[in-house]
This record gives C-alpha cells, sequence and structure tokens, in this order.
C-alpha cells in the first residue's frame, strides 16, 4: 500500500497513468481549471476523447481491486455517465490499466492477475486484458 495522504496517492496515480498512456500513443489532456472534478484526465487515442478517473489498486493475492465510486459526505456515487474509463494504477505491479466505466460494478471494482481456482471465466476481468502497453 502507499504511504501518503489521499492526495498524494491519487497524484501518483494521475501521473502513472497519465504518463503510460502517453508512452502508448495518446495524447493526455489535464482539466486545469476543474482539478477537483470528477475527470481527472482526458486521453485521445486518435479516435476519440476518452474522460478517465484515476485510481490507485490494491493487490490481494491475484486480484487487483479499486473503488468505482466517490464518496462525499457520506454518499457515494458511481461514476457511470460522468467518465468513460477507470485508469488504474497497480504501484506493486507498476502497470496501469484503462477499464471501461460500464465494466465495473458501483462499489468496487477487480481485475484478476492469475487464473480463478475454479477455473471460472464467465464474469471474471482479467487484467492483461486491460493492461496499457507502450509502443
Amino acid at each position: 500500500m502507499l504511504a501518503g495522504t489521499p492526495s498524494s496517492v491519487g497524484a501518483r496515480a494521475e501521473l502513472a497513468v497519465a504518463t503510460a498512456l502517453t508512452r502508448a500513443g495518446m495524447t493526455v489532456f489535464v482539466p486545469f481549471f476543474a482539478a477537483h472534478s470528477r475527470v481527472d484526465l482526458v486521453a485521445h487515442d486518435g479516435v476519440r476523447l476518452r474522460r478517465v478517473q484515476c485510481k490507485s489498486c490494491t493487490r490481494r493475492g491475484d486480484v487487483l481491486t479499486f473503488r468505482t465510486s466517490s464518496n462525499t459526505g457520506g454518499v457515494s456515487k458511481h461514476y457511470r455517465g460522468d467518465i468513460d474509463d477507470f485508469g488504474i494504477y497497480s504501484p506493486e505491479l507498476d502497470r496501469v490499466y484503462l477499464v471501461p466505466v460500464e465494466l465495473m460494478p458501483s462499489a468496487r471494482g477487480c481485475l484478476r492477475i492469475g487464473p480463478p481456482l475454479n477455473n471460472q471465466r464467465k464474469g471474471v476481468h482479467f487484467a492483461s486484458d486491460f493492461e496499457v502497453r507502450f509502443r
């Protein structure tokens, strides 16, 4: 787990995601006048603009988990409709994943880095399918 305040952990995740997307050939824009908006950055993949919310994840065994909703004043709100993708940074693996918001449930998202013990594949999201790869 990363040490620091939630803001510093978030800043490291944003930097890692922006760097990975740039190295993958995307153009990355940072909202200058909306630093505390639900969109952390905008990435252009050559075809469309993608609104990205950056998150750090934690690893528990072969599963990476991350929050898919914000919690302000005790009110939880999913990002669906506000963003297109989650930019997930794993500090432990030093990898970045770009995950469509519509694939994730409303509280916590999971990406598997290893196969499930029961070999189930249906409904399982494998991290390798979403990893941002450099050119």
